[in-house]
């Protein structure tokens, strides 16, 4: 701590200054004065800490310099020592905001002691300037973060009015009731085609550079905006003194438009809807807010790059598109014959027609209910499971919003029943294997009888021309080439372990010795006798 000794008496100045330990202390006598305007010049210069001063000295009186010098700079310590015992003197000490009244003759123990609770009294201060200082910056960085979390939660109906109250004093934000609002939420448009797996990775980078235009655009207006979870831009409009709910609904419009043309322009790769609520007070600004995103949804029919202001959908009582009761007949018989293209086109064209009628949020969402319960039956029917068959495209059955365009819902369906047909087939060749390891299996089992095709496709139960077919396709042999060449190299195992001709003849089928001798002979160019030679 630095500190300035003022006395005009040399001799008292002098013993001040050096008798006292004042560095093990911690103390520095930074400066000495004899006078009051000497001692406000250095004080100035030096700006010490402390300050011991006479009351009486030549040209300022200690009680007018310990004034000048507190308006100066307020937290400096001043101890004064006085010769006068009288009340008058330390009351204005007190009141001019003096530390410490001394009386002459002041031991050194005293002074010392007077300085050091100084010292401690000014380090307190000041670290207690520091937390606060600390605390207000921590405040100012995280004071964006709980304006977003309070708004976010605000909106979506999660406070209280008494909480929204308390949040608004806390937080500084101009949102006073009396006065109506408005809620409007902007988005980045989809893709329009559900694969577009670029711009879907981009969307995230999308909807932030909406956001900062939005801030940027509406900064003039009396306008709060902030991203809610997901990354939408949400507006909320506070009426003008005198201004009535139609007029702020107009205005909210005409700044909104402008932001979503502002931000086509600025953006270039995609465009960007909003959605607009009604006007209403502060309690009730979720309602505003979620009936601005109800009609924001509505850019599934109505299109993209658009303002759709809030409105009432009447009650339907059954759906506005027609069932299509033979589609799910047409379809299970098309898989059944393996007709791929007669499967597809059987519900892309229907799905096609059906989709550019759908003229409401509500039909559009009806109708992707009912694709997902037709495909799930068609699969099902199958006895396959739904997760094999369609796999990562299953999510759209758990979240059916994620279809949020016409050509969305006309591609997935198509893909959809593009995996239904393609798995079908996988599961006829699967089944078309299994036939074939079954009579290779069989003909391995009756090596010792007579085995034909009739015999082979009596036992399986399938028409023996199909299966004589099927089976040069899938091996590219005939069925009894491939029953020879299968004897045939039964029987030379056989004959290579010294087992006589006529039994290897009877092992693999062959009553007539005879006529195995000719067939071995012909298919190994050598005869049993000179094999096993």
């Amino acid at each position: 701590m630095d500190l300035m000794i003022v006395e005009d008496e040399l001799r008292l100045l002098n013993s001040l200054a050096n008798n006292i330990p004042w560095e093990a202390h911690a103390v520095d006598v930074v400066a000495l004065a004899s006078d009051g305007n000497e001692a406000l010049a250095v004080f100035e210069r030096k700006q010490p800490d402390i300050v011991i001063m006479d009351i009486v000295m030549p040209e300022q009186d200690g009680l007018s310099l310990s004034r000048q010098i507190l308006r100066r700079v307020p937290d400096t310590r001043i101890i004064i020592l006085s010769g006068h015992d009288d009340f008058q003197y330390a009351q204005r000490a007190v009141e001019i905001g003096v530390f410490k009244y001394l009386l002459k003759p002041a031991g050194d123990e005293e002074i010392l002691k007077a300085v050091t609770e100084a010292a401690e009294s000014t380090r307190q201060l000041r670290e207690a300037r520091l937390r606060l200082e600390d605390l207000q910056t921590r405040w100012t960085l995280h004071l964006p973060r709980l304006r977003e979390d309070f708004l976010r939660n605000w909106v979506s109906g999660k406070l209280e009015e008494d909480e929204i109250e308390r949040h608004v004093r806390q937080l500084s934000l101009d949102l006073e009731t009396g006065c109506p609002y408005c809620a409007a939420v902007a988005e980045i448009d989809p893709p329009l085609r559900s694969e577009a797996r670029s711009e879907a990775d981009e969307m995230p980078m999308l909807q932030f550079t909406l956001y900062s235009i939005a801030c940027e655009w509406l900064r003039s207006e009396a306008c709060t905006v902030f991203q809610a979870h997901g990354g939408a831009t949400v507006l909320i409009f506070k009426g003008a003194a005198g201004e009535s709910e139609l007029e702020l609904l107009q205005r909210t419009n005409q700044a909104v438009a402008k932001l979503v043309s502002g931000a086509q322009e600025g953006l270039k790769v995609t465009t960007s809807s909003a959605g607009i609520g009604l006007a209403a007070g502060r309690e009730s600004v979720p309602v505003s807010y979620k009936q601005a995103r109800k009609a924001l949804q509505e850019r599934a029919v109505l299109g993209h790059g658009i303002v759709i202001p809030y409105r009432e959908q009447p009650k339907e009582s059954r759906a506005a598109f027609e069932f299509q009761r033979d589609l799910e007949k047409r379809v299970l018989i098309a898989l059944e014959a393996g007709d791929r293209a007669e499967a597809a086109a059987g519900i892309t064209s229907i799905v096609g027609d059906q989709v550019s009628s759908l003229d409401t949020l509500r039909n559009f969402q009806e109708y992707m209910l009912y694709l997902q319960s037709l495909l799930t039956r068609i699969i099902h029917a199958q006895g396959w499971s739904v997760l094999d068959v369609l796999g990562e495209d299953t999510m759209y059955l758990r979240t059916p919003e994620a279809v949020q365009t016409r050509q969305q819902m006309r591609d997935w369906s198509g893909r959809m029943i593009d995996k239904i047909v393609g798995y079908a087939e996988a599961e006829r060749k699967s089944g078309t294997h299994r036939l074939i390891r079954n009579v290779q299996a069989m003909v391995e089992a009756s090596m010792d009888q007579d085995v034909t095709l009739h015999t082979v496709a009596d036992r399986l139960y399938v028409n023996s021309s199909y299966l004589s077919r099927l089976f040069k396709k899938e091996t590219g042999r005939p069925f009894s080439d491939y029953v020879l060449e299968q004897k045939m190299n039964k029987a030379r195992e056989l004959l290579q372990t010294g087992l006589k001709v006529s039994d290897a003849a009877r092992m693999t089928g062959y009553m007539d010795t005879s006529y195995f001798i000719k067939l071995f002979r012909k298919f190994w160019g050598v005869t049993p006798g000179e094999l096993k030679r």
